[in-house]
């Protein structure tokens, strides 16, 4: 079921999905573009602040797991919650929007840094990001590792300045390449856990549209 995010009102066009965290419902919201300043989308993110590239998934068809961190959810004396599973198709073009799909409030971003770990640190990337949704802080950090061309994993954490009930707290994510793309899919094309396919890519062109023309 299609549903709306409340910590995704905005010009970006969202979809998402909820993963019960029994005391309070986690929903992540599949962004479909990042609104920086004059709408260039998320596109912008291609150029972090810290000057190091972005990582990039391997153009094909990827499976893409997101779970809440269960041993923090224990803490909390939470129920366990379901893992939610999302595919994703992925060219050079789409992935500055893909990569990030599962992570929400990535919108007006005004800051992203990627700064490369040492092999002594485990290798990999850490990913921050300063965006906002209707003037609320949005900071996000993330650690990702793995060759990105047959698997990749990861957790990031998203904190609201205004609105804490819509932090994630830690989730947890992984993914793995299953080939190519299918014949009748395009790059952008995802399919979300209930079975619907969006192309987030045209998403983010329609928000860029429709702001554009002021609507």
């Amino acid at each position: 079921m299609k549903t709306a995010c409340s910590a995704c009102t905005s010009s970006a066009a969202s979809y998402c999905f909820v993963v019960n965290s029994s005391m309070h419902w986690f929903r992540s919201c599949l962004l479909l573009g990042i609104v920086a300043g004059s709408l260039h989308g998320i596109v912008s993110t291609a150029q972090p602040k810290a000057g190091e590239p972005l990582p990039a998934r391997q153009a094909g068809l990827w499976e893409v797991t997101l779970r809440s961190d269960d041993l923090q959810l224990k803490r909390r004396g939470q129920a366990k919650a379901q893992p939610q599973t999302v595919r994703m198709c992925t060219d050079a073009n789409a992935e500055p929007v893909m990569l990030f799909a599962i992570v929400p409030g990535q919108e007006n971003c005004r800051e992203v840094t990627t700064t490369r770990r040492s092999a002594e640190a485990g290798g990999g990337w850490d990913i921050h990001s300063v965006c906002f949704v209707h003037d609320n802080l949005v900071e996000m950090r993330m650690q990702l590792t793995g060759d990105l061309r047959t698997a990749y994993q990861g957790s990031f954490n998203v904190t609201f300045r205004d609105t804490p009930m819509n932090n994630t707290g830690r989730m947890l994510f992984e993914g793995r390449k299953l080939g190519a793309c299918l014949a009748q899919q395009r790059a952008g094309d995802m399919v979300l856990p209930n079975g619907i396919t969006v192309n987030v890519v045209d998403d983010r062109r329609r928000a860029e549209a429709h702001g554009e023309h002021g609507h």
